[in-house]
């Protein structure tokens, strides 16, 4: 399936997510804002300034998404899938670095299995989106 987008500005990407009937409000003083799948868009209403933010990493603070491009070439939807896919990526990956960790040390198969349930759900997630990414 071939894609074709147009380049989206970011206020284009705020008016999208806010429209996005998933995307849960999460508007305070001072600024809008919405969430779907652990990515964050806030429009400062002050300012006039739209930011990004990839709630599933970071720590204690959210960082800013630093590949802009999906969002600008695909829009907010588009950007979300990708992006949580890359999360999903991330997360499969320690995941697999704690496996092969646990079998080299301890070996505990409790551990073991339980790092093989926390792959397995993380592939259907992963999945789930790469399904809803298709049908885009």
């Amino acid at each position: 399936m071939l894609m074709s987008f147009s380049r989206l500005s970011l206020r284009d990407v705020w008016e999208e997510a806010k429209h996005d009937l998933y995307s849960s409000n999460l508007d305070a003083d001072g600024y809008e804002a919405r969430l779907v799948y652990g990515i964050k868009i806030v429009y400062d209403i002050e300012t006039k300034r739209i930011n990004i933010y990839n709630t599933a990493r970071g720590g204690d603070f959210y960082n800013e998404v630093n590949n802009l491009y999906p969002f600008i070439e695909g829009g907010w939807r588009y950007g979300v899938y990708i992006t949580t896919l890359e999360n999903y990526k991330h997360k499969l990956d320690r995941i697999e670095d704690a496996i092969r960790e646990e079998v080299n040390a301890t070996n505990n198969p409790k551990q073991i299995t339980s790092l093989k349930n926390a792959r397995v759900r993380i592939l259907n997630k992963y999945n789930r989106i790469s399904d809803k990414l298709n049908k885009l």
